[in-house]
C-alpha cells in the first residue's frame, strides 16, 4: 500500500472525532470503509494507532506521533496542491470558504465570479485549511480555545448566547433558566463538526456530559431533542418546536468569526457595508 494524502485525512479525522462513525460523517465515506481503511494504515506502520472501546477511539503513544507527522504532510500537500493550481491558472484566485451560516450565505453572490468557493460543515477542517494558507476568507463558528494563526485577521460577526433545547415534558421544561449541571444524568447530543463548547463547559460545571447522539443536520438535531431522548445547545433563532432555556450565567457562547489573509483585505474591504438579514449577526 501507498500512503497518500487520504489516508492522512483518514488518520486525522478518527482521531479529532473520536470515533470512527463521525469521521465517516466528516470524510463522506461509509463507516465500514473508514474502518476497513484505518486497518490497513496500521497494518502498514505495523502497530495499532487508536484503542477501541465502546465510548469511541482515542490514538494509542504510536497513533500520536504519526497524528503529528500526518497534520504536517496534510497541510504541506495541501499547500501544494493549491500553489500548482494558482500556477496552472496563471493567477492567484481567492480561496473561499465557510460554514452554511446566513453570513456565508450572503456574502456568495457579493463575490467575484472568479473566486473559488466552498461551503463545508466542518469548523476544524475549515481552520487547518486556514492554518495552513490553502484559504484566504473563511467563515466560521470559532471552537472553543481556537488561537489565530499568524498573519490572519479576525472579526466577531456574531455573537449570542446557547440556550438548552428541552422536549415539553423534561422535568426543568418549566423553570425559567438552567444550570449546566441540573442536567448532569441527561443524554446529549452535539455536532460531529469542530467543538461546540459543550464539553468545556460541562466540564467546568463539573461532569463529563454523556453524548449519545452526534447529529450534523440541526433539524434532526431537534427532532432528537422533542422526542426527549436528549437534550442540547441551541441558539435562540432555531426553536422549531424546542422549549429553549437561558442557561445560568450563559456559559457557552457561539461566535460566528470572518478571518482573512492580507491577499483579500481588499475584498473584505468592499463587503463592509454588507447587512446580513438576520437578527443574530451584525453587518460587517
Amino acid at each position: 500500500m501507498e500512503l497518500g494524502q487520504g489516508h492522512l485525512k483518514t488518520i486525522i479525522a478518527v482521531a479529532e472525532c473520536g470515533s470512527i462513525g463521525r469521521a465517516a460523517i466528516r470524510l463522506g465515506q461509509s463507516q465500514a470503509g473508514v474502518s476497513g481503511n484505518v486497518r490497513r494504515i496500521e497494518k502498514y506502520f505495523g502497530g495499532e494507532l487508536f484503542h477501541r472501546s465502546a465510548e469511541g477511539v482515542r490514538t494509542t503513544p504510536l497513533g500520536d506521533w504519526v497524528l503529528v507527522k500526518a497534520r504536517t504532510l496534510a497541510a504541506d500537500m495541501d499547500q501544494l496542491v493549491s500553489s500548482a493550481r494558482s500556477v496552472a491558472g496563471g493567477a492567484d484566485r481567492l480561496r473561499i470558504a465557510g460554514q452554511p451560516c446566513p453570513t456565508m450565505l450572503a456574502l456568495i453572490p457579493l463575490l467575484p465570479r472568479d473566486v473559488e468557493v466552498r461551503v463545508d460543515h466542518s469548523a476544524d477542517w475549515l481552520l487547518q485549511q486556514l492554518s495552513a494558507g490553502s484559504l484566504d476568507v473563511c467563515v466560521s463558528v470559532e471552537p472553543a480555545g481556537f488561537s489565530v494563526p499568524d498573519g490572519v485577521h479576525r472579526k466577531v460577526v456574531a455573537d449570542e448566547p446557547y440556550a438548552i433545547g428541552l422536549s415539553r415534558v423534561h422535568p426543568l421544561a418549566d423553570r425559567p433558566h438552567i444550570g449546566l449541571s441540573e442536567l448532569s444524568d441527561n443524554d446529549w447530543v452535539d455536532t460531529p463538526f469542530g467543538d461546540s463548547g459543550l464539553r468545556l463547559a460541562c466540564q467546568q460545571a463539573g461532569f463529563e456530559p454523556r453524548i449519545r447522539y452526534w447529529v450534523a443536520d440541526p433539524s434532526a438535531a431537534r427532532l432528537v431533542v422533542r422526542s426527549g431522548r436528549a437534550v442540547g445547545l441551541f441558539t435562540r433563532s432555531a426553536p422549531d418546536g424546542l422549549v429553549l432555556r437561558p442557561l445560568q450565567c450563559n456559559p457557552v457562547r457561539r461566535r460566528t468569526v470572518l478571518y482573512w489573509r492580507e491577499p483579500a483585505s481588499a475584498l473584505i474591504r468592499r463587503l463592509t457595508n454588507v447587512t446580513v438579514n438576520n437578527r443574530t449577526e451584525s453587518p460587517f
